[in-house]
C-alpha cells in the first residue's frame, strides 16, 4: 500500500482534488472532517478544548462553536498552537485506522491541510501540494467563505508559504484556474500513480 497526503495553500482547492480522486475509486481519508468528531461533547477532546479556552466558545446546545473557536485561535500563534496539539493525536489515531481498514489497496490518500506545519511527512510515501496564487486564494476566500480581505490574509498567513510547501512535495497542481483544467491534472497524475504501482515504485 502506497499512502499518499493531499495538502498545500489554503483555498487552493484540496477538498475538490480528494472528490475527483474519490470519482477515480480512490479511498480518501478527509482530516478537517474527522478533526470536527474530536469537537464533539462526550469526547476527551472535547473536555480538553473547553477546559482550554472556555465555554465562550460553545453555542447554545452547549457543542463548539467553531466560528467562534476559529477566532480565538487564528488571531493567537500560541492558541492555535494548543488547540493543534489537543486535536491532531485524536486526528493521526483516525487516519492510522483508515490505513489499516485500506491496507490491501495499493492507494491510499488523506487530505491533511496542515501536513507540514504538524511535521507529519513521516506518515505518507509520498506528498502531494496543491497551491494557488495568494490572490486566488483570498478571492476565493471571500466569495465562497464570506471572509473579509483581512481575515482571508490572516488565514493564508497562519500556513508555511507556498514556496516552502512547493519545495518539500513530490507532486505539485496548480489550480488557479476551472474545475476542468484541475480535473487534467489530477488525471494525469492518477495516471502517473497507476504506472508507479504497476512497475512496483514506490516514488
Amino acid at each position: 500500500m502506497k499512502k499518499i497526503g493531499i495538502t498545500g495553500t489554503i483555498a487552493a482547492g484540496k477538498t475538490t482534488v480528494s472528490i475527483l480522486l474519490r470519482r477515480y475509486g480512490f479511498p480518501v481519508f478527509n482530516s478537517d472532517q474527522y478533526s470536527r468528531l474530536a469537537l464533539r461533547s462526550g469526547t476527551p477532546t472535547y473536555d480538553a478544548v473547553v477546559k482550554e479556552f472556555g465555554t465562550d466558545i460553545l453555542a447554545e446546545d452547549g457543542e463548539v462553536d467553531r466560528a467562534a473557536l476559529a477566532a480565538v485561535v487564528f488571531s493567537d500563534e500560541e492558541k492555535r498552537k494548543k488547540l493543534n496539539s489537543i486535536v491532531h493525536p485524536f486526528v493521526i489515531e483516525g487516519m492510522n485506522r483508515f490505513f489499516e481498514n485500506h491496507s490491501d489497496l495499493p492507494l491510499v490518500f488523506a487530505e491533511v491541510p496542515l501536513l507540514y506545519e504538524c511535521g507529519l511527512e513521516s506518515y505518507f510515501d509520498e506528498v502531494c501540494v496543491v497551491t494557488c496564487t495568494k490572490e486566488t486564494a483570498a478571492e476565493r476566500m471571500m466569495e465562497d467563505r464570506g471572509y473579509t480581505r483581512e481575515e482571508a490574509e490572516n488565514r493564508y498567513a497562519s500556513q508555511i508559504s507556498q514556496n516552502e510547501q512547493v519545495t518539500k512535495a513530490d507532486t505539485v497542481i496548480h489550480n488557479d484556474g476551472d474545475l476542468q483544467e484541475l480535473n487534467s491534472e489530477v488525471r494525469k497524475w492518477v495516471r502517473t500513480l497507476r504506472e508507479q504501482v504497476r512497475n512496483g515504485c514506490k516514488n
